[in-house]
């Protein structure tokens, strides 16, 4: 019974505008509190694909390194004089142009991968400083809303000294409050 006359106004069926505000800001939390998880849920896919990725590049990098050992050691005996014969030339050349080009890659898998980290890094950046000045936005409300329940109590008070009937109202008021108060530490 009590819930439902807090959420009555006394002025003849009009909306608590507290209560509204109260209520607008609940909502608007629950979907911060939602996009946040999507974006942490996004974030956390989005590391575990570069970490995957870090893993190709170290087995590719691991690989180059095999074939350019292998190479120099191809090259080592032509070099003491052994003959190499021109399709021998041919595919040591095709093998090194393969470990150029693999190379370049891994180079600019390196490049788009640090892109990425800033990119990341970034947007955590920026997300954490959105959720931060919300967080303010929200604490600025509520000390907005509790000054101007204390104003509106004390106009209130000031009223009631010259208006019995109000000063009678004022002391439900307090009353009612009083008793949910001690409800709601049981």
């Amino acid at each position: 019974m009590a819930v439902v006359a807090e959420t009555r106004s006394p002025f003849n069926g009009a909306a608590n505008p507290a209560a509204a505000k109260l209520i607008e800001l609940e909502r608007t939390l629950k979907q911060l509190e939602v996009t946040l998880a999507e974006r942490e849920r996004a974030l956390a896919e989005s590391e575990a694909r570069l970490a995957e990725h870090e893993r190709d590049l170290a087995e590719m990098e691991a690989l180059l390194f095999a074939r350019s050992q292998l190479l120099d050691v191809a090259q080592k005996p032509a070099a003491a004089g052994a003959v190499v014969s021109p399709a021998e030339r041919r595919a040591l050349d095709q093998v090194r142009a393969e470990l150029d080009r693999q190379e370049a890659t891994i180079k600019e898998t390196r490049q788009s991968l640090a892109e990425r980290e800033r990119f990341i890094d970034e947007s955590e950046t920026k997300l954490f400083e959105k959720v931060q000045a919300q967080q303010e936005k929200e604490i600025e409300l509520d000390q907005r809303e509790e000054d101007l329940r204390a104003r509106e109590r004390r106009l209130r008070e000031r009223e009631a000294e010259h208006d019995p009937v109000l000063a009678a109202a004022l002391k439900a008021d307090d009353e009612r409050a009083k008793q949910q108060r001690d409800e709601f530490n049981e």
